[in-house]
């Protein structure tokens, strides 16, 4: 799809409401990154984002977002030249709110969770892997088509229902995935010879494809979930629930046949469910948060292509003080997950492992906010990884800045992290705003 032949659409709503817009604005970006330990890869990314909103009422809200990006790139061993266009709705919603009740529908985001980051409630939209180690959580987060209904008790207390009629999976990268650098689908396309192999000719090895088996839209797939949230004297908090499919898929394999040629690998994405809970307060200079998020019913993938069932637990709490132009943050994690069967590490078989992580992030503004430094860092002792981003932005007008970040992988555990080893990354990038 031509960037311009897809953008158009989405330009000629946002001009057509905008008698009635309260607000429009949006940003054109270009974005040259390099991946030294990805076989030197090198992408050129441009984007164009536009955002109106438009309250015809003061009951009623239209939020209409969208963009339009293009990637040209060198990837892979063989340095191979990639092209990819894309042009998505970010959102499209629109909001009834009364005095008790509040409504909204369309494709949007959800944000549950009160931690730095690295939230485990937050699971109502998947994310785009790329873009949560280059910018972070809330650039991150994908828009999926929901209905959420909040009831308003009072000003302490309020009820919140989700409901995702159709699934979306998370992205590794949203231009061109399969050759992403990012990408750990690839990890499907070799297995051991003593798992793709015939059952009555072994060790006959048979050549294997992926293929992808996501939840087909029908009521019986919807997700969805509630919240509660209240205020208790100066503290902030909540409890919520949520059925939903995990949105990065597990492989496996199903019974191959004797005759068979190919074995195939299912991707697929098995059901989940969350029940958590999260805090909030402040205590002078201090503000305190926690949260926890316990999966009753998780899946996990066993290195010989095999999913295997088993619940997990995530408990965090974090401070976080802002003084001046300064704010700083630490979080401590604890995860925790249990399998139903054994799982091979590579070491011998495990029921379960435990990891602690500590989260740590800072920013700070110079000059009249002309000048902005970022930080953010992830640990992982029980493992040995790491991640460290840096990010610095300078305003070289009112309308126009220049920013440059670098991301370090330290590790190459079995976490979250460590999966991405190797993954180090700098880019450059100017924006203009308007």
């Amino acid at each position: 799809m031509h960037i311009r032949a897809g953008l158009l659409p989405i330009l000629s709503v946002l001009l057509g409401v905008s008698a009635f817009a309260q607000s429009t604005s949006g940003d054109v970006s270009v974005t040259a990154d390099y991946l030294p330990n990805r076989a030197h890869t090198g992408e050129l990314r441009g984007r164009v984002f536009a955002e109106t909103l438009v309250d015809p009422t003061p009951k009623l809200l239209f939020t209409l977002s969208g963009f339009a990006e293009g990637l040209l790139a060198r990837r892979g061993p063989r340095r191979t030249r990639v092209e990819d266009a894309i042009v998505r709705v970010q959102d499209a919603t629109v909001e009834f709110k009364g005095d008790r009740f509040a409504l909204l529908a369309g494709f949007g985001r959800v944000v549950w969770g009160r931690l730095d980051e690295i939230q485990p409630t937050d699971v109502v939209n998947p994310l785009d892997v790329s873009r949560f180690f280059f910018e972070g959580r809330s650039q991150a987060r994908l828009p999926v088509g929901l209905v959420r209904a909040r009831a308003f008790f009072s000003e302490k207390a309020a009820f919140e229902a989700v409901y995702v009629p159709v699934f979306r999976r998370g992205r590794f990268d949203q231009l061109d995935e399969e050759t992403s650098p990012f990408s750990l689908a690839t990890g499907f396309s070799t297995f051991p010879g003593d798992v793709a192999c015939l059952a009555i000719g072994c060790p006959t090895v048979l050549p294997t494809s992926v293929e992808r088996r996501e939840p087909s839209a029908s009521f019986g797939n919807a997700q969805g979930g509630a919240r509660f949230n209240a205020t208790t004297g100066r503290v902030d908090w909540s409890v919520s629930a949520y059925r939903g499919f995990e949105s990065f898929g597990l492989g496996r394999f199903p019974p191959i046949l004797p005759t068979a040629s190919v074995a195939v690998v299912e991707i697929v994405n098995p059901r989940f469910t969350m029940i958590g809970g999260d805090f909030e307060t402040v205590r002078g200079q201090w503000g305190v948060r926690g949260e926890v998020a316990a999966i009753v019913d998780d899946n996990f993938q066993s290195p010989r292509v095999a999913i295997v069932e088993g619940r997990s637990f995530d408990a965090g709490v974090g401070v976080d003080r802002r003084a001046g132009s300064n704010r700083l943050s630490g979080t401590v994690l604890l995860h925790r997950e249990s399998y139903d069967s054994p799982i091979e590490n590579g070491k011998g078989p495990e029921t379960g492992r435990t990891d602690l992580s500590l989260i740590l992030s800072g920013d700070r503004s110079f000059a009249r906010e002309r000048y902005q430094t970022r930080m953010f860092g992830v640990l992982n002792p029980s493992e040995g990884s790491a991640f460290l981003r840096g990010t610095s932005a300078a305003k070289l007008r009112d309308n126009l800045a220049l920013e440059a970040s670098g991301g370090w992988f330290i590790g190459d555990g079995r976490d979250t992290i460590g999966r991405f080893a190797d993954s180090d990354f700098a880019y450059l990038r100017v924006k203009y705003f308007f």
